[in-house]
C-alpha cells in the first residue's frame, strides 16, 4: 500500500460495485508494481515476463555465482538494516538515533531515497532486519531481496520439542505470514531461516533433558543415549555425572547429565548435535517451502562460529550456507579455516549473513564499548578494513554474496540491548560516510569475481620473518595482526580443520601463531568449572626426534607448557568463549642450532584438540627460512 493510502479514515462506507471497482484497481497497482519490478531486474525474456522464474546458484569455471531468472551473474553485496529506524512514538532526543521521519515526507520517500543510494554505491540486495514492507513500494528499484524469517528462533527452537506438532505448527504460521507477502516480488532471492541462534551443545543436551519425558526430543536423545552406552547405565557413568538418577528406567522419567572431566563423553553430545541439526534443516526447509518453493534457503546465520556437527547437517536442506563474519583483525582480515572448512562441510556456497568495522571518528558519538566488535580509529581505516574483506571474499570462489551490518549506525548510547556501535552507512542524521561509501562505489564486483587470482602463498614456499616483537599488543583483534599471514600460513594435514596456524622467524627463534575456534561452555559441567583436564590442548613436535612439547591453552587458567625454554602467550575466553589464539617462542637451541639464518631448513608437527578433544587439526612439515 502506498504511503498516502494510510492517511485514510479507517472506516470507510462502499456500496458493493465500489468495492468491486476498488479490488480491481488493486489488482491492477498490484500487477504494474510486479511488472516494474521484473523490468528492473530484467526478468524478461523475448518481451514475457517469466512468472515462474528464480534466483538460483550457478557453478562455471570452479566459480559460484547468484544469477538472476535472466541468467545474469552477480555477486550480492547487500546491507541488512535498511528501515526507518525510531518511529515518532519511539525517538527520543536523550539517546538520539536514525529517524527516517525526521528526513523524509513519508515512507515512500525514504524507500526512494534509500534504494537509490545503495545502487549509486553498488549494493545489490536488501538483507535481514529490513522494512520490505515500504521497500517493496518501489517497484523500479533493481535490488534482491532476502528476509531474515526467524521461524525457528521465534518458537525457541532447537531449544524446545522439535517433534512437538504445536510448535511445528507455530512455526509454520511464522513463515506464512511472511512469506506470503514477499513471494511474489521478483526481487525475491531467498530467505535466511533463523540468526545467531548459537546451537550451544550443552546448553541443547541441558535443555532437551529438562523437557518432559513425553517429548520428542527428549525421547530420541535417551534412544541415543540407550545406543551409545550399550544400555548399560555404568558404561553411561564413564562419560556422565548423572543427578537426580541412577538408571536409564529412572533418567526416562527425569534427571540429567553432567559431562565427567577427562572422559570422551563431548563425542555423545556432537552426536545428539547432529541429530537435532538434521531434524531443524529438515524441518525448515519443508515449512519455507511449503509457502514458497521457488526462494532460496540460506541457512540460519552463524553467530561467527559453527559446531562442525550443525553444519555438516544443513548439507541436503540448504542451497547455501550462511554465516556472519567478524572480522578476527581491525584490517578486515579473518583467517583462512573459517570459510573454507565452512563450505567443505556443507558442500554449499557460502554467503556471509553480516560483516562490519566500526571507528572511534563518527559523527553519531557511538562509544563503540559495548562488546568486541572490530573497531578502528578513523572512518579512513574503517573504508579500509571494509575493501578488504570484501576482496578477499571476491576471491572466494563459493562465497556468492556478503550482507554489510548495517544501514545506519546504532544510537548514541546504545540500542535497547546497549550495543552502541558505528557500523552505519550512514549516521543517525542519515548522512553518508563519504570514504566508506567510496570504497564500496570503486569495486569492480564482478570483474574482481572474475580475476585472475593467483594462488595465496603459504609457508611451502619460504618462512618469513617475524616482526619486530611477535607478541607484542597480545590483545583481541590485534594478536598475530602484525605477522605475515599469508607468506607463513601453515597448510593443514587434517581435513576440516577449525584452525590456522601461522610461522615466522628471527635469528634467536622460530614463532609458531594459533588461530582456533575452541567453542567451550560451563553447562557441560555440574559446578560450571572447566577442569584443566578438559582445556585445549596443543602439541608441538621438532626435528626429527619428534621432541614433543605440550601446552594447556583456554579460559580459567593461563597457558601452561612443559618446555622451560619455550615462552608461551594465549588469548582466550573471549567472544563468547568460542575463540582460543596463542603464540609459542621456539629457541634455536631446541632445533640443535645456535642461531637461525636465511636459507636454514626446520622441521616440525603441530597438533591441536580443542576442548575436551572435541576436534583436532594437524600440520606437519619441512621448510626453509627466507628473507
Amino acid at each position: 500500500m502506498i504511503s498516502w493510502l494510510r492517511t485514510w479514515p479507517r472506516a470507510i462506507c462502499l456500496h458493493d460495485n465500489d468495492f468491486q471497482e476498488l479490488q480491481k484497481a488493486a489488482l491492477m497497482l498490484r500487477a504494474s508494481y510486479i511488472s516494474a519490478s521484473i523490468l528492473a531486474l530484467g526478468l524478461l525474456r523475448g518481451g514475457a515476463a517469466t512468472t515462474n522464474a528464480a534466483f538460483c546458484i550457478q557453478e562455471r569455471e570452479g566459480i559460484s555465482w547468484l544469477t538472476k531468472p535472466n541468467g545474469e551473474r552477480f555477486f550480492s553485496l547487500g546491507v541488512c538494516v535498511v528501515n526507518q529506524g525510531a518511529s515518532p512514538d519511539q525517538f527520543t532526543s536523550t539517546n538520539p538515533g536514525y529517524a527516517a521521519f525526521q528526513h523524509y515526507q513519508n515512507s515512500n520517500r525514504w524507500a526512494e531515497a534509500t534504494l537509490k543510494r545503495l545502487k549509486s554505491w553498488q549494493f545489490t540486495t536488501v538483507g535481514g532486519w529490513s522494512d520490505f514492507a515500504a521497500l517493496e513500494q518501489c517497484p523500479g528499484a533493481a535490488v534482491a531481496f532476502i528476509p531474515v524469517l526467524a521461524v525457528g528462533m521465534t518458537c525457541g527452537v532447537p531449544w524446545r520439542d522439535m517433534w512437538d506438532t504445536n510448535i511445528i505448527a507455530r512455526m509454520h504460521q511464522i513463515a506464512r505470514d511472511q512469506i506470503l507477502p514477499l513471494r511474489d516480488d521478483p526481487r525475491l532471492l531467498g530467505y535466511y531461516s533463523d540468526n545467531e541462534m548459537g546451537w550451544w551443545n550443552a546448553a541443547l543436551f541441558k535443555l532437551t533433558l529438562e523437557q518432559a519425558p513425553t517429548s520428542g526430543q527428549r525421547q530420541r536423545l535417551m534412544q541415543l543415549l540407550r545406543k551409545t552406552y550399550h544400555n548399560t547405565w555404568s558404561e553411561l557413568l564413564k562419560d556422565f555425572e548423572a543427578e537426580g538418577a541412577g538408571s536409564f528406567e529412572e533418567l526416562d522419567r527425569g534427571g540429567m547429565l553432567y559431562l565427567r572431566p577427562g572422559s570422551t563423553g563431548i563425542r555423545t553430545y556432537r552426536r545428539f548435535l547432529n541429530l537435532m541439526a538434521e531434524r531443524y534443516y529438515s524441518l525448515v526447509r519443508e515449512i519455507i517451502c511449503t509457502y514458497d518453493p521457488r526462494g532460496l534457503v540460506l541457512g540460519d546465520r552463524y553467530q561467527s562460529f559453527y559446531y562442525p556437527e550443525v553444519a555438516r547437517a544443513s548439507a541436503s536442506s540448504v542451497d547455501a550456507s550462511s554465516s556472519n563474519l567478524n572480522a578476527a583483525w581491525n584490517d578486515g582480515t579473518f583467517p583462512r579455516f573459517y570459510l573454507d572448512t565452512l563450505h567443505v562441510l556443507s558442500g554449499k556456497p557460502a554467503l556471509v549473513s553480516e560483516f562490519y568495522m566500526a571507528a572511534r571518528q563518527n559523527r553519531s558519538g557511538d562509544k563503540n564499548d559495548s562488546s568486541t566488535f572490530p573497531c578502528v580509529k578513523t572512518q579512513a581505516e574503517r573504508a579500509t578494513g571494509f575493501r578488504n574483506t570484501v576482496q578477499a571474499l571476491l576471491r572466494t570462489p563459493f562465497v556468492v554474496g556478503a550482507d554489510w551490518f548495517q544501514y545506519y549506525d546504532e544510537p548514541t548510547y546504545g540500542r535497547g540491548d546497549g550495543e552502541d556501535y558505528n557500523f552505519g552507512l550512514v549516521d543517525i542524521h542519515d548522512q553518508p560516510y563519504e570514504s566508506l561509501t567510496a570504497a564500496a562505489r570503486a569495486l569492480d564486483l564482478v570483474g574482481l569475481r572474475n580475476g585472475p587470482h593467483a594462488a595465496r602463498p603459504d609457508a611451502s614456499l619460504g618462512v618469513p620473518p617475524a616482526p619486530r616483537d611477535p607478541f607484542a599488543g597480545f590483545s583481541i583483534r590485534l594478536a598475530l595482526k602484525d605477522w605475515d599471514r599469508e607468506r607463513g600460513f601453515v597448510k593443514p594435514v587434517s581435513e576440516c580443520p577449525v584452525a590456522d596456524l601461522y610461522v615466522c622467524w628471527n635469528k634467536q627463534a622460530i614463532y609458531l601463531g594459533l588461530y582456533a575456534q575452541d567453542i567451550v561452555e560451563a553447562d557441560y559441567y555440574r559446578n560450571k568449572i572447566l577442569p584443566e583436564v578438559d582445556r585445549a590442548e596443543w602439541i608441538v613436535s621438532l626435528g626429527q626426534n619428534n621432541k614433543a612439547i605440550h601446552a594447556r591453552l583456554g579460559p580459567s587458567a593461563p597457558p601452561i607448557c612443559d618446555e622451560p625454554a619455550a615462552r608461551i602467550v594465549n588469548l582466550s575466553g573471549i567472544y563468547m568463549n568460542t575463540r582460543n589464539i596463542a603464540a609459542i617462542e621456539l629457541p634455536a637451541r631446541l632445533f640443535g642450532k645456535a642461531r637461525f639464518k636465511a636459507g636454514d631448513s626446520i622441521e616440525f608437527g603441530s597438533t591441536f584438540f580443542t576442548h575436551c578433544r572435541a576436534d583436532r587439526v594437524e600440520w606437519r612439515g619441512k621448510f626453509t627460512l627466507r628473507d
